[in-house]
């Protein structure tokens, strides 16, 4: 299939687009969590991705996709319901690179025991434009915040 290359306006809604699959990758309620869905979205290769995300205290770093599922599918597997929504979403795209920001806001997120996680998260993810591949994620970062009870 060959990558679409409309104007900047189109680039927009696709990155939106994409987006917004990535977030439905996380967004599982009750389903069994699949990290295959996200392999589209990142770019392919070894060191072809940088992910930093603090979500169980310590940084995590993250180089390529394969490490990106092998390390969220053990995470998220033993969740008992896990449903998440952007807010303020940004779009912006130059050429062949585009940013957005973001909140991952948890709605109903809840452990193995069904005890309530309080979960939110400021987002950035760089995105750029690969031949013969379209858009994808090239820098993921993630920064849990402070819930306010």
């Amino acid at each position: 299939r060959k990558p679409y290359t409309g104007g900047e306006r189109d680039d927009e809604k696709l990155v939106r687009d994409l987006t917004q699959k990535w977030l439905a990758g996380w967004d599982i309620g009750a389903r069994p969590f699949n990290a295959e869905v996200f392999r589209p979205l990142f770019a392919p290769g070894k060191n072809a991705i940088e992910v930093f995300d603090n979500v169980q205290g310590d940084v995590i770093v993250i180089r390529d996709v394969e490490t990106y599922i092998a390390t969220w599918g053990p995470f998220m597997e033993p969740l008992q319901h896990w449903s998440v929504r952007l807010d303020d979403l940004n779009v912006q795209v130059s050429g062949d690179m585009a940013f957005t920001t973001f909140k991952l806001v948890g709605t109903d997120t809840r452990g193995p025991d069904g005890q309530v996680i309080p979960f939110g998260q400021y987002g950035t993810h760089v995105w750029r434009k690969l031949p013969q591949l379209g858009w994808r994620i090239v820098h993921e970062h993630l920064t849990v915040y402070v819930i306010n009870k």
